[in-house]
């Protein structure tokens, strides 16, 4: 079977919407609802066990910092037994270890059962977005990249809010046990996918000869530094943001889930194909500035209108920064790196979301969750100044040029 790109080059008709980009969008998202639905219910229930913040905080580094290991090693692993095999390897260890948040309450056992987790998901995601990318056409990637996130987005508004329903609960924990029939059904799509996009791709990791070349790719550094800093703020918000709606006494903190994930989905829509027509700048700047405002508001947050604000603005920056700097990471290599350009973005989003939540939560810890918003609008400060910089190195380069 060919892969899009080749199917472009032929002059056949460019279809996004295939079976299998439409089963590898639905699998994706199933693996996110699960992981999502722990974003409410995990650092209540820590903080049930007598967890502090800082505490709560390792507990969501370990898991991201796991899965950056993972991801160094699937391109091999991959190669060696099929990305098909190793995927659905990698969902039943991350099934396992949500039935482990059923069965057992302590600290140090949560902590190793989020390390395991990270080694399924690190491996998952990266063999998930790298697949469907084999699917699209590079006329077509940053609208294919911008609708497959839209199932995370999906995720990120129904996870949290089932999983603020469960908690308002005096019994909570069942929603680990829905969490791994969610990886199961994920599982099952998985198997239904043709093997030609598994097969092509774990053939093509052979001609890697260094364990570097699987890590990093130089090509998308850029785009990976940009989603790191972006990465700070998504590990604290998602670990944090539902413990600041307690403080203020917020109730229905379900409702900043729907309108971060509102706001993403808006944004996600359009920035795909506008990305494709016009670039980058006309996308990211403004989305970085968005950003900024979000923590302000957030940093002022007493109340659930407030705290809408924040979500607003912070989805809003996140759907029009994020598919674009994917998409953007996947255009710049031949089909045969995208694993590689892949595990290169999402090990720096790791990066970003395991250092996130344990610095906002030192600084939350010491100062309160309204000062550590205050201080995380330096993200976006940092995001603009890589902008400014790169557009007047690109402009020397044209210039050296003529």
């Amino acid at each position: 079977m060919k892969n899009a790109d080749t199917a472009a080059i032929n002059g056949k008709p460019d279809k996004l919407w295939s079976k299998d980009y439409i089963f590898l969008m639905a699998a994706n998202f199933l693996l996110y609802f699960a992981e999502c639905l722990l974003l409410t219910v995990l650092p209540v229930y820590l903080k049930q066990n007598g967890a502090g913040d800082f505490q709560i905080g390792i507990v969501a580094a370990v898991f991201y910092i796991t899965s950056m290991f993972m991801r160094t090693l699937t391109s091999k692993v991959s190669a060696r037994i099929g990305r098909r095999v190793l995927l659905l390897l990698a969902m039943f260890v991350f099934a396992c270890s949500m039935v482990g948040y059923y069965l057992f309450a302590g600290l140090t056992v949560i902590i190793i059962l989020r390390l395991v987790q990270g080694l399924g998901f690190g491996a998952s995601t990266i063999l998930y977005g790298s697949t469907v990318a084999s699917t699209i056409s590079n006329e077509r990637m940053g609208e294919g990249m911008g609708f497959f996130g839209l199932g995370i987005s999906v995720a990120y508004v129904l996870g949290p809010c089932l999983g603020a329903a469960a908690v308002s609960q005096t019994y909570f924990q069942w929603v680990f046990l829905l969490a791994a029939l969610f990886v199961l059904l994920s599982m099952l799509l998985t198997c239904f996918i043709k093997a030609d996009h598994f097969e092509q791709s774990a053939e093509n990791q052979t001609k890697d000869t260094h364990w570097l070349s699987d890590v990093v790719e130089p090509k998308v550094i850029f785009e990976s530094v940009f989603i790191l800093l972006l990465g700070l703020l998504m590990g604290a918000c998602d670990t944090y943001v539902v413990l600041y709606a307690k403080q203020m006494n917020i109730t229905n903190i379900f409702l900043y889930f729907i309108m971060t994930t509102v706001a993403e989905m808006s944004t996600r829509i359009f920035s795909g194909k506008l990305y494709d027509r016009k670039g980058m700048n006309i996308l990211v700047i403004p989305g970085t500035i968005i950003g900024l405002l979000s923590c302000i508001a957030a940093a002022h947050a007493t109340n659930l209108f407030m705290l809408c604000i924040f979500a607003l603005l912070y989805g809003a920056s996140i759907g029009m920064i994020f598919p674009v700097m994917e998409a953007s990471a996947m255009k710049k290599v031949s089909p045969e790196r995208r694993i590689a350009a892949n595990a290169t973005f999402y090990n720096f989003l790791d990066i970003g979301s395991g250092m996130g939540p344990l610095l906002f939560g030192a600084l939350a810890q010491s100062t309160g969750y309204s000062n550590a918003f205050s201080l995380s609008g330096l993200i976006f400060v940092a995001m603009l100044a890589i902008i400014f910089f790169r557009g007047i190195m690109n402009r020397q380069k044209r210039y050296g040029n003529n």
